[in-house]
């Protein structure tokens, strides 16, 4: 059965937004029968899939939220009828669902910011509590009322629902768990080799949004500055200019000589690149979804580093290389940890991929399947 759907991806831009939009895409092109409409903002990266899936029809609006009410809340139900919609897929996960239109939607939740009790803690103990207030409460409280009208969620991992179950009623709620990483055995690498005796290559991933609280970017800073003292031959690969990073109270100048400032990169060959022997991969986030930098770092065949978070266990798997979130002196251990251990690294890269390949195959591989779920055809 052919489904017309309509594709709320208002509000994605860059980074992982696209990578799994991206993905989404593919898949609903594995059937010709069925017709997209996406309805997206204007942007570069949003342009470049236009021309990769032609066969779909792209709305390409202004950006804005006063605009993205109007529109999702107005111009959907014309759209809804004029295109015999039978399903909205509120990809951003932050939609205004449109009460107006009375069929199914279905909501992908991937940004748990708003559902986080680990990141309201960090905000109140920096006593941060306007910008909890602004950038999280307010945000929180719309969201959540949203997302309770909604029925059918889409999740990436199942400590999603748990975070959700932990701010809004999910037993009336269908969850669908649905992989958005390709765990063919052709997407991994072979382990890379490690000579500790030669230079390290500390890689950070991250985008302009650094200096945003769950990012936690100043304990990979704290750490850094003093593995510097240790007098080991290191360099760090960073997603960031030096401009940014030196308008930042966060970041240390005295790292700059060691820092090769990469800025953003759009490419999929020169982020590869960075993924390389000697190479031990960070990550800090206090909250994510999935955390895509560390899931190629991990399918890449690097050492990885992250955060004791129950993201980071459920995602990543017991054997993750993990450290106090908040903590740089228990980061700077667990590299030391690295460099003085004995045991073939490769082992444990082969174990992470190997949960990496199992835990994803286990959930929905195409997004199609759970459109006919939701629709029951």
């Amino acid at each position: 059965m052919a489904i017309n759907i309509l594709i709320n991806a208002l509000g994605i831009a860059d980074s992982g937004g696209i990578v799994v939009l991206d993905k989404a895409l593919a898949e609903c092109a594995t059937d010709k029968s069925n017709a997209l409409l996406i309805v997206c903002n204007s942007n570069e990266n949003i342009r470049k899939l236009k021309i990769k899936y032609k066969e779909f029809n792209f709305i390409m609006v202004r950006s804005g939220l006063l605009y993205r009410v109007f529109y999702e809340n107005i111009i959907f139900r014309r759209l809804v009828i004029k295109n015999n919609i039978q399903l909205i897929y509120n990809f951003s996960g932050s939609a205004q669902l449109n009460f107006l239109a009375h069929i199914p939607q279905l909501t992908k939740v991937h940004n748990l910011l708003f559902y986080s009790r680990n990141l309201d803690a960090v905000y109140h103990s920096k006593k941060a509590y306007f910008e909890w207030f602004k950038q999280v409460f307010l945000k929180r409280l719309y969201f959540k009322f949203m997302l309770n009208q909604s029925k059918y969620i889409e999740v990436q991992s199942n400590h999603v629902q748990d975070c959700l179950s932990n701010f809004i009623d999910t037993k009336n709620k269908i969850f669908y768990e649905k992989s958005d990483i390709d765990v063919c055995n052709d997407a991994f690498s072979l382990p890379r080799k490690y000579d500790f005796s030669k230079k390290i290559k500390f890689l950070y991933i991250v985008g302009p949004h650094f200096e945003s609280i769950h990012k936690n970017f100043i304990t990979f800073v704290n750490a850094l500055t003093a593995f510097d003292r240790l007098n080991i031959d290191y360099e760090i690969n960073i997603t960031l200019t030096k401009g940014r990073l030196h308008n930042s109270e966060i970041w240390d100048s005295a790292l700059d000589s060691k820092t090769n400032y990469l800025g953003y990169i759009d490419s999929q060959d020169e982020m590869n690149k960075l993924f390389c022997s000697n190479t031990i991969l960070i990550s800090t986030s206090i909250i994510e979804t999935l955390g895509l930098h560390v899931i190629e770092g991990i399918k890449n065949g690097i050492i990885t580093i992250a955060p004791n978070e129950s993201y980071a266990r459920t995602v990543y798997g017991d054997n993750m290389i993990l450290y106090d979130t908040l903590n740089s002196e228990s980061l700077l251990n667990a590299i030391q940890v690295v460099l003085e251990s004995d045991s073939p690294h490769s082992e444990l890269i082969l174990s992470l991929q190997d949960r990496l390949k199992k835990s994803e195959t286990a959930k929905h591989s195409n997004i199609l399947d759970i459109f006919k779920g939701v629709l029951n055809v």
